[in-house]
């Protein structure tokens, strides 16, 4: 079977990225053809913390398109727990730009069905169940794209303008002759779902609970609030890490769970478990190609700290919309343009932030820098907030920042804490 229907942009990947990649094509052109294609019927599930913040609130905001978490329950604060128990509870600082300082725990076979069914309200054509084969350039200056079908028969469709949007293992990235991220800029996770009736009893609110250094080495396990009694739980760690010491994700996770109950967490009905590697920003691939760029995961584009890259496939969507909706008619030349300028303006945009993370990430992987770091921040105010901020928005080290804290690290705990009163 053969298919040559055309379009201004097909979009690879029908995951939060892909679909707010056509939301805001169509928002800001409505006249524009716009299809994405997906391996999977939706919904379904994808491994993930599930937790969305400020940045992803912001970005359903820009077209009004917020109304999708009505009902949802807000998550006001973070737990943080290091090396020798150390917790610290904080509420989510306000963060810059932006209007919300909360968080949602919304399982992604959920948002992500909710995002798509956004991108086709808006006439954006969807696929499900068609898996990409492969592209070639025409003589013509267009992009032929090939798909097989759910019934095993070869499609083909043809473009403007291809977006990979496929995730940490893109075909679309290989097929650019990219390399995927090596095992250094990579973690590995694990994902399950409990029930637990007594967590918010425990944590006295819905607090985001993340546990650095401790469960995992060089890593962090997370406790993620949901509706009801439903919680997010999981575990990560560097890939080269995980292998160098010969690791097994699953005996990880179960050794989280024993550290959950020992505080108190009631645990019922473990499900759902499921690994997945995130690619690290911190070594990014060049986004722009000649007709095709690459947007959220199969970009690399995820926080080297905290591990969330929902947020940054959205902008990046948006950031390629922007850039180049109203050159699709134009010359190759003019679209590729385009495409170069998305590219500039997400690492101009996130580059130092993305910097500013994976030296946190570092200095995070240190057991004694993770354990001075929140006993200073259980007495300064600042230093949570910012460490928070590096998490949840787009925070970055400047050098007043670090000689702020600096400062601070080498400043005796009594002698902050007397300095922090006397204020």
């Amino acid at each position: 079977m053969n298919n040559s229907k055309i379009y201004d942009v097909i979009v690879v990947g029908a995951g939060p990225a892909g679909s707010n990649t056509a939301i805001s094509y169509k928002n800001l052109n409505p006249e524009l053809n716009i299809a994405i294609f997906d391996k999977s019927q939706f919904p379904r599930d994808k491994s993930c913390g599930d937790a969305i913040g400020p940045g992803v609130i912001n970005a359903l905001k820009r077209f009004g398109n917020e109304h999708i978490l009505d009902g949802e329950p807000e998550v006001v604060s973070t737990t943080l727990f290091g090396p020798k128990n150390i917790g610290i509870q904080n509420y989510i600082p306000e963060v810059q730009n932006k209007e919300d300082s909360v968080v949602y725990v919304i399982p992604r076979v959920d948002l992500d069905n909710r995002i798509f069914d956004l991108a086709k309200s808006l006439g954006v054509d969807s696929y499900e169940e068609y898996r990409y084969m492969g592209f070639q350039r025409t003589d013509d200056e267009k992009i032929e794209v090939n798909f097989k079908n759910s019934n095993g028969e070869d499609e083909t469709f043809i473009t403007n303008l291809l977006v990979g949007a496929d995730g940490a293992n893109s075909r679309v990235r290989k097929d650019l002759d990219l390399n995927q991220n090596t095992d250094w800029h990579k973690a590995i996770a694990i994902r399950a779902y409990i029930d637990s009736p007594n967590y918010l009893e425990i944590f006295k609110e819905r607090s985001l609970m993340f546990e650095i250094n401790v469960s995992a080495l060089r890593g962090y396990a997370w406790a993620f609030p949901s509706k009801d009694t439903l919680i997010n739980i999981g575990i990560g760690m560097p890939l080269s890490l995980f292998k160098k010491e010969n690791k097994n994700i699953n005996e990880m996770l179960d050794d989280f769970v024993k550290t959950l109950e020992s505080r108190g967490v009631i645990v019922e009905n473990i499900r759902m478990e499921k690994s997945y590697m995130l690619p690290f920003a911190s070594s990014r691939p060049r986004l722009a190609h000649d007709m095709v760029a690459l947007v959220g995961d199969a970009g690399s584009m995820i926080n080297p700290m905290s591990g969330e890259g929902i947020f940054y496939g959205m902008e990046s969507g948006f950031l390629l919309a922007e850039n180049t909706h109203n050159l699709l008619d134009s010359t190759k030349d003019k679209i590729n343009e385009g495409i170069q300028n998305y590219e500039k303006s997400f690492n101009k945009r996130f580059s130092k932030h993305y910097l500013s993370c994976a030296l946190a990430r570092l200095v995070l992987q240190s057991p004694f820098m993770t354990q001075r770091l929140l006993a200073v921040a259980s007495i300064d105010q600042h230093t949570i907030d910012f460490v928070v901020e590096l998490l949840f928005d787009e925070a970055r080290l400047t050098v007043k920042e670090v000689i702020l804290l600096a400062s601070k690290f080498m400043t005796p705990l009594w002698l902050l804490k007397s300095i922090k009163t006397s204020i």
